[in-house]
């Protein structure tokens, strides 16, 4: 199973996936983690990004293309992958068609109005990436200090949402078409949206 999850910010999408992960054995392809590990192969595929990077150009469609087939090839070790924040643009949404042809989308739906407040109400683990409410100034787990992300700001935070309607959602509108969008309302208790999510995943 396939599976490429979107969101708008504050949805707590990684909340799910770290769950998903640990009780289903899913992997995880996030394409930051993913050119992190091939910066330390130091292979011909990260001189070529690491190259376009340096010379501040958009890396291609054809790049990310090869990124997800250097995983899938030679990393993935489950037939159960969550792809993280792939698919972003309508472009992204070509590549994730070429490539993985068979998988489905999920979707944490959350409003405008919420997902800016969570924003500015959360602190996060610089060491896991892990956030809490904004009243925690450590970790319950590791006692790591807490801090805020330095674009947790109001003109930060309108800029990713937007970004999301304008960029993202007309993606998301062609999943929907396609019959391939499985949608989970994000505004609920962590243990609603993955009971939720469990449920519409049929996921055993």
């Amino acid at each position: 199973m396939k599976l490429l999850f979107i969101w708008i910010q504050g949805s707590g999408k990684w909340t799910q996936w770290k769950i998903l992960q640990e009780n289903f054995g899913f992997e995880i392809f996030e394409t930051g983690g993913a050119l992190r590990t091939l910066a330390k192969e130091d292979s011909d595929l990260w001189r070529t990004i690491k190259e376009t990077i340096e010379a501040w150009k958009q890396v291609s469609p054809e790049m990310i293309e090869d990124i997800l087939l250097d995983f899938l090839e030679n990393k993935a070790k489950s037939e159960k992958i969550i792809f993280d924040g792939l698919v972003r643009n309508a472009w992204n949404k070509t590549t994730a068609d070429k490539v993985l042809w068979n998988y489905k989308v999920v979707l944490f739906e959350l409003s405008r109005e919420k997902a800016e407040a969570r924003l500015l109400g959360r602190k996060y683990n610089p060491k896991t990436w892990e956030t809490f409410l904004s009243s925690f100034n450590y970790d319950p787990k590791t006692w790591d200090k807490l801090e805020v992300r330095k674009d947790d700001n109001q003109e930060s935070i309108k800029q990713r949402i937007d970004d999301f309607y304008t960029k993202t959602m007309p993606a998301i509108n062609e999943y929907e078409k396609e019959w391939k969008l499985v949608k989970i309302d994000a505004d609920n208790c962590i243990e609603w949206v993955t009971k939720e999510l469990i449920e519409k995943l049929n996921l055993k």
